[in-house]
Order: structure tokens, then sequence, then C-alpha cells
């Protein structure tokens, strides 16, 4: 018996195996011996006609069988008994390859294409499928096709609907679709009254159907007590009350008035103001909800006095800690003995921790002053100490001094300056401007500094202070000004709105002007070009009077300039 399977024994030459079906008697020789073998392996031509051109001479079977160099024009099996397909290829050994003779083949949709023999074509390959999804919008508008390979025209959309029909309770069971759906179909055979009852739709009632009006006042329970003045009502939820009532802002500052009921969170606009949990510092919130920084530490600045300077600490808010060591940058301003030299440096900079102090003590009992009064602060420090907290006289200082005392040992009139003592005397384009604003307010102001200047002049004491009362930014920075003209010193003290000024006369250092600022100012009034003031004179004509008739008289403006006394 044998089967259908290859024997695979192998031969006689010991190389190669039987490739032949299952058999009962002794396999063949190798095929590929050199005495069987006689042809090349296209079988064209002999291997002897080879031997003449120069190829080897094989020995053994495992030899290459060499190549006649033609076409090797074997039958392919893709071909017919009409047309029969041959290997291009040229004289070789083992299985020709592919056929030559393809065709390109399209998928359904025409974006890709394959190359086949024809005659090795089945219908899978006629119709194969790519893989590419088609992006086409389907006829709802809505959803994409995204079918593979896809040859359809009309790209109807299979999905459902589902949107919310009109009534609001069902949705749309048709295929997916332009438009708006179409109205709920479904009814119901109960009546449909409104909340108080008073108006009733009777069946049948379309699915959707909106309750009846009704001109009753609602009926529901409120969360306040006031009239109503809305109609009965399907919502669930009332409209809110509109009622005028007064009600406090969110941070208690003030009771708002004509504010409708339904409002509960109202700001004032004004800056919340309440203490923070440090107990240093307020809210600077606007009038807000809740409490202050729940979440979060206070991050304003400290306003403890520093030991040394008496400036604030101004570092982050540290209640339950002492204040952090640091230099102070706080501007101080330095001037010279003589009140020439003016100049702002930084506090740390400025005295060193024994000046410091002597400075607070100095504060501290300008504070217990009066307002009105006068005190001599010349024994609050010590002339040591206020030479150190000076700056630095320089030869021009030195200068002005000799010729000052000069001009009082030769009885120098103030009219009179031969040594330019009073050449620093200038009012500012800047406090001429503020001063015209407030003439009556300059001219007191102006008074009480030339009467401080000389009864320090002509006293016994070095130094004398005038405290004025409380004023606004505008009036403050109008003393400051004329005290530097005046060479008096001028400090603020206290917080708005009781912040107030101190001016203090040196002897020897505060001087008056030879002229106000009332004068310089009145001068310069007067010194204004009046306005044109235009008066018409009658002109009976160009060449005079005449023996004719009159004629007719024009007026021509002539324009003169008169002086104006205000």
């Amino acid at each position: 018996m044998h089967c259908a399977n290859v024997c695979g024994n192998p031969l006689n030459c010991g190389e190669h195996n039987c490739n032949q079906v299952c058999h009962p008697q002794p396999c063949q020789p190798c095929p590929r011996l050199p005495q069987i073998v006689r042809f090349c392996p296209c079988g064209q031509t002999s291997l002897s006609k080879l031997l003449e051109l120069g190829c080897v001479d094989r020995k053994i079977c495992t030899d290459p069988i060499p190549s006649c160099g033609k076409t090797c024009g074997k039958p392919l099996p893709c071909g017919s008994h009409d047309f029969i397909h041959t290997c291009e290829n040229l004289c070789h050994e083992g299985e020709c390859g592919p056929c030559p003779r393809m065709s390109n083949i399209s998928c359904r949709c025409g974006f890709k294409t394959k190359v086949f023999c024809p005659y090795t074509l089945t219908i899978e390959d006629l119709t194969f499928i790519c893989d590419k999804r088609c992006n086409k919008k389907r006829q709802c508008g809505r959803h994409k096709c995204s079918e593979i390979c896809c040859v359809d025209k009309e790209h109807k959309c299979s999905l459902i609907c589902g949107h919310k029909l009109n009534c609001g309770l069902h949705r749309c069971d048709q295929p997916c679709h332009r438009g708006n759906c179409q109205n709920c179909w479904q009814t119901s055979f109960d009546e449909l009254a409104c909340y108080c009852g008073d108006s009733v739709i009777f069946p049948p009632v379309p699915c959707g159907t909106r309750p009846p009006e009704c001109k009753n006042s609602c009926t529901r329970q409120h969360e306040c007590d006031h009239p109503v003045f809305h109609s009965c009502h399907s919502e669930d939820k009332c409209p809110p009350c509109t009622y005028l009532t007064q009600k406090w802002c969110m941070g208690k500052h003030e009771l708002r008035n004509n504010i409708p009921c339904h409002l509960t969170d109202i700001s004032c606009g004004l800056r919340c103001n309440q203490l923070l949990k440090c107990g240093m510092h307020k809210c600077k919130r606007i009038c807000h909800k809740g409490e202050c920084l729940i979440d979060e530490d206070c991050k304003q600045p400290c306003i403890l006095s520093r030991l040394d300077c008496g400036h604030p600490c101004l570092a982050p808010c540290h209640p339950s800690q002492p204040c952090p060591s640091s230099t102070c940058s706080a501007m101080v301003d330095l001037q010279c003995e003589c009140g020439r030299r003016k100049e702002s440096v930084v506090c740390s900079a400025a005295s060193s921790a024994y000046q410091r102090i002597a400075a607070i003590s100095m504060a501290a009992k300008l504070t217990e002053m009066q307002l009105g009064d006068s005190v001599d602060i010349g024994k609050l420090v010590t002339k040591k100490e206020m030479k150190q907290t000076r700056l630095q006289c320089d030869e021009e200082c030195l200068a002005l001094e000799r010729n000052r005392r000069l001009a009082e040992a030769l009885n120098i009139t103030e009219n009179s300056d031969p040594f330019n003592t009073r050449s620093g005397f200038k009012f500012s384009d800047s406090l001429k401007d503020d001063a015209r604003k407030d003439l009556k307010f300059v001219s007191e102001i102006e008074r009480e500094v030339k009467a401080l200047v000389d009864a320090v002049n002509k006293g016994k004491q070095t130094k004398k202070s005038h405290c004025f009362p409380p004023m606004n930014r505008d009036h403050r920075k109008i003393i400051h000004d004329l005290a530097e003209v005046y060479g008096v010193e001028s400090v603020s003290y206290d917080n708005e709105p009781k912040r107030n000024v101190v001016i203090t006369a040196v002897k020897g250092k505060s001087m008056c002007p030879n002229v106000t600022l009332m004068s310089v100012i009145e001068r310069e009034i007067q010194a204004r070009p009046p306005p044109p003031i235009a008066h018409y004179r009658h002109q009976a004509g160009r060449n005079g009077a005449s023996s004719g008739p009159a004629k007719t008289t024009r007026e021509e403006p002539i324009i003169d300039y008169f002086d104006v006394q205000d």
C-alpha cells in the first residue's frame, strides 16, 4: 500500500531527498546527477554546447546547472489554452516568478488600486474593500457616514432622532431628520386646570398644552408677607417679590432704602473697615458678604513704631510675633545748621540709634502742645544731638553767614542788601498759584509765620514753635512751602482727618524776606494788561463835512486801553 504524501527518502547521492509521491518500488536516482542532466534549466540548449562555449563541467549533483542566458519561456499556470503566459525571466533554476502580465483593479469607492494577473483574479479580488472611512454628512445634516469604502450616494441616516418634542415629555422616535420634529401625537383625556382650579380645559387635551391663563391672584404660600402683585401661574416657582423695603448692607454699614424684597446681598460701596483677627488692621475690601480673610492671614504692613526711629515697621502683619529686625527704609529730610542745604535720605542711614531716640522724645513733647500754643523746644534736644542730625554747612553757607553778621554790624536795613544775604528768598510759581486760590488763608498764615520769626529773633529763646489747627492737604502744602522761604522748620503730625502742621523758628536761621508773598501776588495782579474796552466814534465822512446834503454816518469801532482798578 502507498499514501498520497511525498516520499522524502534520501536518494543515492546522499544530498537530496525523493520528492515523488509515496511508491512501493525503489526511489529513482537523483535527477540532478551529471549523467542525467543534459540540458540547461530552460531546456533550450544542451550542456555539451555550453561546455564548448567554456562553461564549467559538472562533477556532482550539487554543482549548479549552467544557464544558457536565453529567456526562460516556460508556461505559467495562470495562462489558458488560447493564450499561454510564459516566464519572461532569463534561464534559471527553480520555480518561475510571478506572471509579468498584470492589471489594475480599483476598490469599490475608487480610492485605492491593486495589481493582479487577469487570469488569477477571483471574485474577492474584483470586489476588494479599502480601509478609508467616508466623511460625508448624512441626510440629517448632523451625523457623518463613517462607512468603510462607502459607495452610497444618498447617505440616509439610520439613527433615531431622540429629540424632545414640543410637549417636553416625549422624544421623537423617527429616523434622524432635518428641521423640526413633528408635534407630539399623544393626547390626554383628563381635564387640565390652572393652579387654583378656576380655569379649566376639557378633554381631549393634546400633549404639551399649557395650563389655561388665570386672572386671579396667586394663592401659593410665599416666603415674605408682602402683598402679591402677580397672577395665578403654572410655574413651580413664583416670580421674585419686587416690594420696596429697607435692608442693611452686607457689612452693616448703613440701612439702604427702596431695595426690592428678593435682593439679599446688598453692597453699600463703602470700605468694609471691620477689625481683622490680628487686632491691628481693618479690612480694606469693599462691603462684602461673610467674614473677612477666612482662609488667609492679614498681609497688611505692620503699623507699630520702631524703637530706634519711631517710623512704622511696615513688615507683613505679625500679631503674635515681635517686629523683625530690619533697616528702616523711610525717607527723612536733613538740613544744615543754616538751613540752606537740604537732602532726603533713608532713615537707617540718617543717624545712629541714639539720635533717633532723641528725635522720638522731641516728637513726644510736641504732641503735648495745645493748638495755637508756642513752646520753647530748645531744651528738648541738646546742641550736640542737633548738630549730629544735620548736614554740614559748606563754604557758601559760611559766606552767607559772614555777610549776614557784617550787615548786622553795619546796621544795614532790610531794603538795602548789598551783601546779598537774602538772595535765597524766592516764592515758587506753584506756591503763588496755590496762594491765589485762597488769599485770605495765605494772608493769615503768613502773618503767623512772620510774627513767630520776629519773636524768636528779637527774644531770648533760641527756638519757638507754633501749632496750626487740623486742615486739608492743600493748606498744609502752602504752610510747608511758605515755611521753606522763611527758613522755618515744618512737620506734620497725626493721621487724617486730624493731621496738623507744627512750625519751629530757629534764631539766626529763620529770617523774613524783604517782600511778603501777598505783596508779590498783588503786584502781579496789578501788572496784568486790562481787558480791551471798545467805544464807537461817529465819523461823518472820510473827507470831512461837505456843503451838500447830509450823508449817512457809520460807526467805526476804535479800541482804547484804560487802566482797570481791581
